[in-house]
């Protein structure tokens, strides 16, 4: 399935290239859903749910609300995990201006993490992350968001992963949008596939 998966996405990146609208710097609404493979000791594979929201914090950074919530199965056990977050995305556009093809961010976040399991974290409680990466507009509809975070929990700071991702968006109009995204724990091996629906109502 994952080949499959993998296979869609790079047809659907490659046509995009071939026709911008902004994640960052709007408001909106969605949802996904996500496919988890976590492979560090133990196999886990399920699926997973994400609601999310986007606000403006100010002209130039955003607010970014979310909540997951996923249920993993290994040939052992049944796990289950949700996480809430929120971030403060700072997008950097004097490196290319508003309206340039490269927007350039940094972010920071506070959250909680249930994963009694220890499939993404190795206990629950408290978590933080750091971010950086762009999005690159290649149009007014499809853009590509490359990123890189470290995370880890507020209880012990030798307990940390680093994720890297990558999302292509495409707004069907300006109000309809859906991305599909690839994420990779190298700590922990998680894999997630994530395909999202976004409404913007502004």
């Amino acid at each position: 399935m994952k080949s499959l998966i993998f296979s869609l996405f790079f047809i659907y990146f490659s046509a995009s290239l071939l026709f911008s609208k902004s994640k960052f710097g709007d408001y909106y609404l969605g949802f996904g859903l996500d496919f988890i493979e976590a492979g560090d000791t133990t196999t886990f594979e399920g699926e997973g749910l994400s609601l999310f929201a986007n606000s403006l914090a100010s002209n130039e950074a955003d607010f970014h609300l979310t909540l997951d919530y996923a249920k993993l199965d290994s040939a052992a056990s049944e796990e289950t995990i949700w996480n809430l977050g929120l971030d403060y995305i700072y997008h950097l556009d004097d490196f290319s201006g508003a309206d340039g093809m490269f927007r350039p961010y940094l972010g920071i976040g506070i959250g909680y993490l249930d994963d009694s399991s220890g499939i993404s974290l190795a206990d629950d409680g408290f978590s933080w992350n750091l971010q950086a990466g762009t999005e690159i507009l290649f149009t007014d509809e499809v853009s590509l968001a490359l990123g890189a975070k470290f995370f880890g929990l507020l209880s012990d700071f030798s307990e940390t992963d680093f994720d890297l991702g990558i999302d292509l968006i495409w707004w069907i109009n300006d109000v309809h949008g859906v991305s599909l995204g690839y994420s990779h724990s190298l700590d922990r091996e998680v894999d997630v596939i994530g395909l999202k629906y976004l409404y913007s109502w502004r």
